[in-house]
């Protein structure tokens, strides 16, 4: 058992700089004693230990709030993307048997349309006729017993596509997001000064983590409610941000505002949640922006293994070594460890694994976790992460791996941005398709497939091409591919012939 990490940092750092929201900044005092009473006034609202706590809010001060209140009043959050169409989000709902679900203006219309009925609370005031349980979060405050942390307790409950490509609720403990923070910190380390911003969403776990380890560290999260490349460019380059986490679409994007030099404070950008195209490392490297390639999941709590800048320059593409207490191997289709160099399902052990699935049986202490993605490990123990299982082309019998295609059609001068993915083929099983940027409109398809016939074997061609104005991403940057597909396969599209 141990003191919650906010309250526990107020009494050592209560002075110190705990969370920047535009150009507000609250220490960690002034944070501990705003959780407080966002706590009682939960519990005013009847929600008590053991209870389910649904949170649909954007990037904003009461979502940190309902972060650091949880564990004072012993409830698991369940956290949910705001940009859930009603009937997904009551699926979601449904599976985590949520008690109340606390949601804002925006959200509010969502929450309310849920046949699952749980009592909602709004942070914000609304002017809304329409009989409901509660919708409004209560004014006035009510004791409660303040509990301390188990770390073998749920915290949190994240929805992830996991390794079936439909959302499952990964269960987190206290100690799988403690553990997590105790080996990032001895990979990237901690300084006293440390600043990170954080413009990942909190219901998601790239979010979370950085907002739970700044307060286990004592250091500042700056947060940010959306990506706006300008405006964090020029936060990076005023304020003393020292660390970043971004998919490689928002380092793209900040390079495009950055000039030739780096952010004069920022010592490391952790870069993940999608493999960096090959020449955005160059570019960024070239640049002098100090990059961290890090492999994670939701249900490892985030980092499984991380490169640190050096080891980047070294061997770009590379994701390094597993993080202290982590184990990663990479088998066959028997189980069987594979030699250096070779493809394989990539598995994940250690203490930052969630305790399992939402309706299935828990994990073992020891058990071995198949996250679902390919990849290798070199001679040197270092990680290759080449993609998830789930986005394999398997056309004609042949598997192709989106991310080698990906990488080709990259190099053409006028592409900005590609998305290759399998289109179903009543014939082939599967065909290739390329949603592509142009960042040059003179340049015609065929040009883009005649540089990429030059380069790759003649069943890894893109058959279904189409060029569109920019890719459908999650509010994490990462590619929805299903989306993908679905536009390759309306009649608009282009088709070239077989595999």
């Amino acid at each position: 058992m141990m003191r919650d990490w906010l309250s526990a940092q107020a009494l050592a750092r209560p002075d110190g700089a705990a969370l920047i929201t535009g150009e507000a900044t609250l220490t960690y005092r002034a944070l501990h004693e705003q959780a407080a009473v966002f706590a009682s006034k939960l519990a005013a609202a009847g929600v008590e230990h053991g209870m389910v706590v649904g949170v649909l809010l954007s990037n904003r001060l009461e979502a940190v709030l309902a972060v650091h209140a949880a564990p004072r009043l012993g409830v698991t959050l369940a956290l949910f993307n705001t940009r859930l169409t009603p009937a997904e989000l009551d699926g979601q709902v449904r599976a985590a048997m949520c008690d109340f679900l606390v949601c804002e203006r925006d959200t509010l219309p969502a929450a309310l349309a849920l046949p699952s009925a749980p009592r909602v609370l709004c942070v914000d005031s609304v002017d809304d006729p329409r009989p409901t349980p509660i919708h409004r979060l209560p004014a006035q405050s009510a004791a409660y017993d303040e509990r301390t942390i188990d770390l073998d307790a749920p915290f949190a409950i994240i929805f992830t596509s996991g390794t079936t490509g439909a959302p499952r609720g990964a269960v987190l403990t206290y100690g799988a997001f403690f553990a997590s923070a105790m080996a990032s910190a001895y990979r990237i380390g901690v300084l006293p000064h440390d600043r990170w911003l954080c413009v990942l969403p909190l219901y998601h776990v790239g979010g979370l983590s950085i907002l739970l380890r700044s307060c286990l560290y004592g250091t500042a999260v700056d947060l940010w409610q959306r990506f706006d490349a300008a405006a964090i460019f020029e936060r990076l380059r005023t304020t003393p941000v020292t660390l970043i986490s971004l998919v490689p679409t928002m380092l793209y994007r900040l390079l495009e505002h950055a000039g030739d030099a780096p952010p004069p404070h920022l010592r490391l950008v952790l870069l993940g949640g999608a493999a960096a195209p090959p020449d955005l490392l160059e570019r960024a490297l070239q640049s002098g922006w100090p990059i961290a390639a890090t492999y994670g999941l939701t249900e490892a709590a985030s980092q499984v293994a991380t490169a640190l800048p050096d080891e980047v320059r070294r061997t770009p593409g590379s994701v390094g070594r597993p993080l202290i207490f982590t184990r990663v191997r990479v088998v066959d289709e028997q189980g069987r460890d594979q030699p250096p160099g070779i493809y394989g399902d990539i598995l994940v052990q250690g203490p930052t694994l969630m305790r399992g699935y939402l309706g299935a049986t828990p994990l073992d202490a020891d058990a071995w976790f198949a996250t679902g993605d390919i990849g290798y490990l070199d001679a040197d123990g270092d990680l290759w992460v080449v993609q998830r299982r789930s986005d394999l082309i398997i056309s004609g019998g042949e598997n192709i791996y989106p991310v080698e295609v990906e990488q080709v059609l990259r190099q053409h001068p006028a592409v900005a941005d590609v998305a290759v993915v399998g289109v179903p083929s009543a014939e082939w099983g599967q065909q290739v398709g390329a949603a592509i940027v142009l960042r040059d409109q003179s340049v015609g398809i065929e040009e883009i497939l005649a540089f990429s016939r030059a380069r790759l074997a003649g069943y890894k061609q893109p058959r279904i091409v189409r060029i569109v104005e920019e890719l459908p991403r999650t509010a994490s940057g990462k590619v929805l591919r299903a989306a993908v597909v679905k536009a390759l396969e309306t009649p608009e599209h282009s088709e070239t012939g077989c595999p």
